[in-house]
């Protein structure tokens, strides 16, 4: 089994809720993983549409652990809630 979590996850259905954060606009299955909880999506909200800005990473430094759609270019703190995830770097 591959220790690498991008090789083992599970994509989550559209209608899956996350929360956004109003700093940055990653998403996350928990409030407590982004800054400034803006409000609450699906997954249908963001992955498959296109963003038209960089991928940013956490604004406080505090959420490093994030990853960007190799398809849509957004941002999450969970792989589960992209397309085509991959790990930014720190």
């Amino acid at each position: 089994m591959s220790k690498d979590p991008i090789q083992n996850y599970t994509p989550l259905p559209k209608d899956t809720r996350a929360f956004i954060c109003a700093l940055c606009g990653a998403v996350s299955l928990d409030p407590n993983n982004i800054c400034k909880v803006q409000g609450l999506g699906t997954k249908a909200d963001w992955c498959g549409t296109s963003s038209h800005r960089l991928p940013l990473q956490c604004i406080n430094r505090v959420h490093t652990n994030r990853w960007v759609c190799n398809n849509c270019r957004q941002v999450s703190m969970n792989p589960e809630l992209l397309c085509e995830p991959e790990k930014m770097k720190p």
